[in-house]
């Protein structure tokens, strides 16, 4: 996001949205933005939103108006100048508000999905974060360091060094306790299998337990974990290697054969051609990429 759209966003449209936010309408949203790892304000994000559309209706106002002038003076030139002006601005209104709206919406779910994206990449690294703190904490690193430690490892889990830069962060530069950077960041961690290691950390730290002992058992956990999950991708990736199999192979052969049956029988058809070509520019390439897309989606859980 431009740093010029966010800043007018904020100064001149977000003024108009402060009451709302005071009164926790857009709470949800907050939440929403913090989970995602925006460090922004609802302010701030729902201000650049509504400067965003502004913008996109005022461009897409004049584009399609002035478009609609040259199109209607090529193809009905017995109309009058005033009539072609007035039936080009409607148009041209209807599709900036049109246009305002597809691009304020997709504003409001993005945090959402790049939450939902975040949660998959602290699950899928958790298991290694949980073994490289329990290496450095059984050398006697303390708790804080421990996560600073972390923050400049990205290869262990990129996604949970950037959150342990946060907690970094919260510790030195706002002056946070462990305990309470250790709420803060499970507060608004979008994973709860990650949420709940961290509060499995402060309470080991609060109560005076062995850091060390829970995190290897969290490690032993996590790591039996992560092989149930294994095992279980491994049999969904066998149950879509079969889909595609009579989707990718078997049916488009069947097809063939039933249509170079029947264009013997009667070749003046045309239908056979005409499903062929259907098949072959359009469904398969569609099924297919269903099939890639459901294919990454499991893969990227495990």
């Amino acid at each position: 996001m431009s740093k010029v759209i966010r800043r007018v966003g904020y100064l001149r449209f977000g003024r108009f949205i402060e009451p709302w936010i005071e009164k926790g309408r857009f709470e949800r949203l907050n939440t929403s933005l913090k989970k995602a790892g925006m460090d922004i304000s609802v302010r701030a994000y729902l201000g650049s939103a509504i400067f965003s559309s502004f913008l996109i209706g005022i461009l897409s106002f004049i584009v399609t108006t002035l478009l609609a002038i040259l199109v209607l003076q090529t193809v009905d030139s017995t109309s009058t100048t005033e009539s072609w002006l007035i039936t080009s601005l409607g148009i041209g209104l209807v599709i900036a508000l049109i246009c305002t709206v597809v691009t304020y919406v997709p504003f409001l779910y993005w945090p959402q999905m790049k939450a939902a994206d975040r949660k998959i990449l602290m699950e899928s690294g958790l298991t290694s974060t949980a073994s490289y703190l329990s290496a450095m904490s059984s050398s006697g690193v303390p708790p804080d360091r421990l996560f600073y430690s972390l923050a400049g490892e990205e290869s262990v889990a990129p996604e949970i060094s950037k959150e342990c830069k946060r907690i970094t962060r919260d510790i030195e530069i706002f002056g946070y306790d462990i305990l309470k950077a250790l709420r803060t960041a499970s507060e608004r961690s979008p994973s709860e299998r990650f949420s709940k290691f961290l509060d499995g950390m402060s309470a080991t730290i609060t109560s005076g337990g062995d850091l060390t002992y829970y995190l290897t058992a969290e490690t032993k956990a996590l790591m039996k974990l992560k092989e149930e999950e294994t095992k279980e991708f491994i049999e969904q990736l066998g149950v879509l290697a079969e889909i595609f199999m009579i989707v990718g192979v078997v049916a488009p052969l069947f097809f063939v054969v039933i249509l170079a049956i029947l264009a013997v029988i009667s070749p003046e058809t045309t239908i056979g051609s005409v499903f062929m070509l259907t098949l072959t520019y359009f469904l398969m390439p569609i099924l297919l990429t269903i099939m890639i897309l459901l294919i990454s989606t499991a893969s990227r859980e495990v």
